[in-house]
């Protein structure tokens, strides 16, 4: 099972602080679904969407470790309870 990186999850939380970057990053995350990011169409699109509009570079290493995070995560963008779950690592630190 992939781990988030550390050190890419550092960098977007830093690049998040921004409300234009901050915006951007709900809209991607609400126009997906469970469904979605459980194929690797849909999360490879995600990081590499979010990877854009943070302006985030990542390696192919970095983008299929989270791409199979997120695929084995089990997230749904739409559910509330999962948001805030996501937003709590993002915020807290990696749980």
């Amino acid at each position: 099972m992939a781990n988030i990186d550390p050190n890419l999850m550092g960098v977007f939380r830093q690049r998040i602080k921004n409300p234009h970057c901050f915006r951007r990053v709900c809209g991607h995350l609400r126009s997906c679904n469970y469904r979605q990011l459980r194929c690797p169409a849909g999360a490879y699109g995600l990081v590499d969407r979010l990877s854009d509009c943070c302006g985030v570079p990542i390696t192919k290493a970095q983008r299929d470790n989270a791409a199979q995070w997120l695929m084995n995560c089990g997230v749904d963008p739409l559910n509330r309870a999962h948001r805030r779950r996501m937003w709590g690592i993002v915020r807290g630190g990696l749980r």
